[in-house]
């Protein structure tokens, strides 16, 4: 391979600057610092129906599939981008993957999930039609199958990751690689003493399926106060699932665990602005997740199938012990095979256990803790550098 290559970086803008944007920040960055011109295509995520369409029949076919039709829009942006300038493109986001470039190196985090793995739960959700999202998921698989041919390799953030591509699109391993990402939060070289009597934090974004339902639930079934970090389209929920949960504590540990984070956030029994047990803190600055990660006694993570998870690393940089699901994805990645973190069922009662377990047993936890202090060395930024200049090697070699 060549030096000094053009690289053109597509990416939609979704309105935020989240861990993604800091990440792509970081690894554009360095791009650059060894001497390739990088220069991004951009366009807005938060598209509306076309005109073009013919604004009524936008509106009703909107209507009937909002993620659908917001999903074939994307793939219209990305296809009519101007590209042939660039040497190489390196894709994002969902579907940037698509574009019309012989050359793309797919930086592959994430995927339109509800058409893949969670197009079954997506239906159980009750928020579509399920015969439509059969058919919507059907066209999404094949399109993506279809216009993927410009992608020579793909740089996945997780074994997770990876599996989805082969899962879903057949993609053979010689033609995928993993980078893995440090934490990208500043953390004290010294963290202060871990305290056993502190809260249980979760640090998440509340949406679909990051499950702090969980968390939330749990709050009802342990014995110390319970603080979530972050925003997300089911913040309000959350809040009024919290009181709900206030009124009923057994609801948190009878029935069906699923029915927790498988509710729309339309159906929510509490009203709203009415009390609960959790802290629920919403979006905050670096200093006051900071202070939650310093106080907290345990911190639990309980995403589905989680594309990566910074949280768990982020939990051990702060040598705080860690909760994960056994059906968490790249989290249960993060952890596995070292007992760097405990693993555990995907329910509130679990969760619940697994907190009284790392406050009551020291020896547990000593250990526990000694293990994660070694996973984040393996997690370096000159480690995630050479893993993204050796994809640019084989995405320009193929």
């Amino acid at each position: 391979m060549s030096d000094g290559l053009s690289i053109g970086v597509v990416k939609p803008d979704w309105g935020v600057a989240g861990g993604f944007e800091r990440l792509l920040t970081r690894l554009t960055d360095h791009l650059v610092e060894v001497g390739h011109d990088v220069r991004y295509e951009t366009f807005p995520a938060l598209i509306t129906p076309r005109e073009s369409w013919g604004l009524a029949q936008a509106r009703r076919d909107w209507h009937e599939h909002p993620e659908f039709f917001r999903y074939l829009g994307l793939i219209e942006e990305v296809r009519r981008l101007d590209l042939d300038r660039y040497d190489l493109v390196l894709s994002t986001q969902p579907p940037t993957f698509l574009a019309d470039h012989p050359r793309v190196l797919a930086l592959f985090y994430h995927q339109a999930r509800i058409f893949y793995d969670l197009a079954g739960p997506y239906v159980e959700l009750g928020e579509v039609d399920p015969v439509r999202h059969r058919s919507a998921s059907r066209i999404v698989n094949e399109t993506d199958r279809a216009l993927s041919g410009g992608v020579a390799h793909w740089l996945a953030g997780s074994q997770e990751c990876a599996n989805r591509l082969d899962e879903y699109w057949d993609v053979p391993d010689d033609r995928v690689s993993l980078v893995h990402a440090p934490a990208l939060t500043e953390v004290p070289a010294d963290p202060p003493p871990w305290d056993s009597a502190g809260p249980v934090l979760c640090v998440s974004r509340h949406e679909w399926p990051k499950r702090t339902e969980f968390v939330v639930a749990a709050a009802q079934l342990v014995d110390r106060p319970v603080e979530l970090v972050g925003g997300g389209g089911r913040e309000a929920f959350l809040r009024r699932l919290d009181a709900e949960l206030t009124r009923q504590p057994e609801l948190a540990s009878t029935g069906d665990p699923a029915e927790l984070w498988m509710r729309s956030a339309l159906d929510v029994r509490a009203p709203e602005g009415a009390a609960g047990t959790a802290r629920i803190l919403g979006n905050v600055d670096d200093t006051t997740r900071n202070d939650a990660y310093a106080r907290a006694s345990v911190v639990v993570a309980p995403a589905y199938r989680e594309d990566y998870g910074l949280t768990a690393l982020e939990a051990m940089l702060w040598r705080r012990p860690l909760i994960v699901c056994r059906d968490g994805g790249g989290l249960v990645d993060i952890v596995a095979d070292t007992g760097a973190g405990l693993v555990v069922d995907p329910t509130p009662s679990a969760i619940a256990e697994g907190v009284q377990r790392i406050v009551e047993d020291r020896a547990f936890t000593s250990d526990m803790l000694e293990r994660a202090a070694e996973v984040p060395a393996r997690y370096t930024w000159a480690r995630c550098h050479a893993q993204l200049d050796d994809a640019v090697e084989r995405a320009m070699a193929d």
